[in-house]
């Protein structure tokens, strides 16, 4: 498990693994958004115990932390996810929000936000698709894919990761690592499929 970083701004952003860590750097800087220090908490079994170091090290009760979000995939039930976030929450003792995108009033204020979004199942990989769903190689994807599925008898999962990748692979300078693939401009910052997230940041 990463173990949580020396608190350097009152907003923490906690996001689950590298990959997730490496895309918002870029995103935060697109939306020219400073003053949010981000949080690698590890897989999602991880985040409870991250939890609990950040808020019992002694930089937790010397810097005042104003707001603190965080950030995980909804896997397959985005209700059964928060729900988990909030037994996390609710074990090192920080407050509970009701609902994603809602938050608390009580501080460090906290704010959940289910990736792709309160109500569907998937990943930050599905909502990165979205994004770029008006690209022209968008359409060969699940056709490739099908392909290596019918050939080998595989098909690859978490299927959209591995869609996510395909698209990846599809660029003129093949970017394979998501924060490689923000900083190319090869991720649509701009696409509305973002508009909740932002406001999510924004609310921090």
């Amino acid at each position: 498990m990463p173990k949580p970083k020396g608190i350097e701004h009152p907003k923490q952003l906690f996001v689950e693994g590298r990959d997730a860590e490496a895309f918002f750097y870029p995103f935060l800087e697109n939306m020219q958004v400073s003053g949010i220090q981000i949080q690698n908490y590890g897989g999602i079994t991880e985040l409870g115990p991250f939890l609990k170091q950040f808020v019992l090290g002694p930089q937790y009760k010397q810097l005042p932390v104003s707001s603190i979000g965080i950030i995980r995939d909804a896997e397959q039930n985005p209700r059964d996810a928060f729900k988990s976030v909030c037994s996390a929450l609710e074990k090192a003792g920080l407050s509970i929000p009701r609902a994603p995108l809602v938050p608390t009033k009580k501080r460090p204020k906290v704010c959940v936000y289910i990736l792709p979004d309160e109500k569907s199942s998937g990943m930050i990989e599905t909502l990165l698709l979205r994004a770029v769903s008006g690209d022209p190689a968008f359409g060969c994807i699940d056709e490739y894919l099908e392909c290596v599925a019918q050939a080998t008898g595989v098909e690859p999962k978490p299927r959209d990761k591995a869609r996510f990748l395909t698209f990846l692979a599809s660029r003129p300078d093949i970017k394979p690592l998501t924060g490689f693939a923000a900083r190319a401009g090869y991720l649509e910052f701009s696409n509305s499929a973002y508009n909740h997230l932002k406001k999510f940041i924004l609310s921090l």
